[in-house]
């Protein structure tokens, strides 16, 4: 028996940036295969939602604990990140991290996900919460397995967009499985958590084997930046909205085409018309990593300290109650620490505060001169630790 899930419901639209250290606003692809798996006999399909802002799915409450504790929500399917519906029953999205997850059980023997759009954008596989493989689009509509031969009994399968906006937009179509049903799990996360960033946010290069490396988006991976690490280890879902080159003021070189600031407001990156639905996510935590493509060039300090102070009155109108925590580098120098923690002084919101990042030579770099995977295992930890003796999770 093959079970086909489909994803049919009206979700809200997402987006955000990423920051350079030395690299341009650009990237590329790199191209690949993925596997097909065919379907055969009687198949089901699930459909969920109405109206153009639920983002739940087949969703029910169980009481826990024994004297009567606090629902759980239930679902089939379990999304992550911003997603536009312009394409009925197929959300659309874009943004780095992005994810869409759901529990089989019984013996699986195979697992598969359809998806359609571009071409070359990677992919993270996540089965019962340990990553095992990753796979890149061909283009089009096609099929890629995630999981095969599973023993007997429920499973979690999850796949995790590595790739930031500009390698394109790619659909959920469904999930595919043979010899097991899909069925409802508790929504897996404590904590909610908004990272908003450039290009460290989003892994750029981090994979690569040295600092003159050339970047692919196979040497891209949110999954293993500081934030995802934190986010996993804090029990909290995670939007990234983060693009490579972006700043507050100015972008990487001086450009001040399509700002952070703008970008945020989208579901989609690349569409402006895309305005994304802000009460369709709650974070507890706002994290703010830019400035690094704001520093490489010369910059108007006064106006940098205004625009980011700016900003975060931006995403308090949006957030009210979240906590805000804004990063800064000791790379950048501390007169330009400074000017971070200058906006945020005269912001005065008690809840906003900063944190300083570091980079140690010793650890090397990936492409481009970014933070490879051990510097940010090594800062998902300490950002864990932070957040922890801070608010307390």
């Amino acid at each position: 028996m093959v079970m086909r899930l489909h994803l049919a419901l009206a979700l809200g639209s997402i987006a955000l940036g990423a920051s350079l250290l030395g690299c341009s606003d650009s990237g590329g692809g790199t191209g690949g295969s993925g596997g097909s798996v065919g379907t055969a006999g009687p198949s089901t399909t699930i459909t969920t939602g109405s109206g153009p802002s639920t983002t739940s799915t087949s969703t029910t409450s169980s009481g826990v604990g024994g004297g009567g504790g606090a629902p759980v929500a239930m679902e089939l399917l379990h999304e992550e990140g911003r997603f536009d519906l312009a394409t009925a029953g197929k959300p659309a999205f874009t943004w780095s991290g992005t994810s869409i997850g759901t529990r089989f059980d019984g013996s699986c023997t195979s697992i598969a996900v359809s998806l359609e759009g571009a071409k070359s954008v990677w992919f993270q596989v996540e089965v019962d919460g340990a990553p095992t493989q990753k796979f890149i689009t061909t283009g089009g509509a096609a099929s890629y397995p995630i999981a095969m031969n599973l023993p007997a009994g429920p499973h979690d399968v999850r796949i995790v967009r590595r790739n930031e906006g500009f390698f394109g937009t790619v659909r959920f179509v469904s999930f595919d499985a043979v010899g097991c049903q899909q069925v409802e799990s508790p929504v897996p996360h404590k904590h909610r958590i908004e990272y908003i960033g450039d290009s460290i946010t989003c892994g750029y290069g981090i994979e690569g084997a040295s600092a003159a490396c050339n970047f692919t988006g196979g040497t891209e991976t949110v999954y293993s930046t500081y934030a995802a690490i934190a986010a996993r280890n804090l029990d909290a879902s995670a939007h990234f909205i983060a693009y490579s080159g972006k700043g507050v003021h100015q972008n990487y070189g001086g450009n001040t085409t399509e700002l952070m600031p703008e970008l945020y407001l989208r579901t989609l990156t690349n569409d402006a018309g895309s305005m994304y639905d802000f009460s369709l996510f709650d974070p507890d935590l706002v994290v703010v990593n830019l400035g690094t493509n704001d520093f490489s060039a010369a910059i108007d300090t006064a106006a940098f300290v205004a625009d980011y102070k700016a900003f975060l009155g931006a995403i308090r109108q949006r957030r009210p109650a979240a906590d805000i925590i804004c990063v800064t580098w000791a790379h950048w120098g501390a007169s330009k620490e400074a000017l971070v923690k200058q906006a945020v002084t005269a912001f005065g919101d008690p809840k906003v505060q900063t944190t300083q990042f570091t980079i140690k030579t010793s650890e090397g770099l990936g492409c481009n001169s970014h933070p490879n995977t051990v510097t940010h295992a090594r800062l998902g930890m300490e950002f864990t630790s932070f957040v922890q003796s801070k608010l307390g999770w």
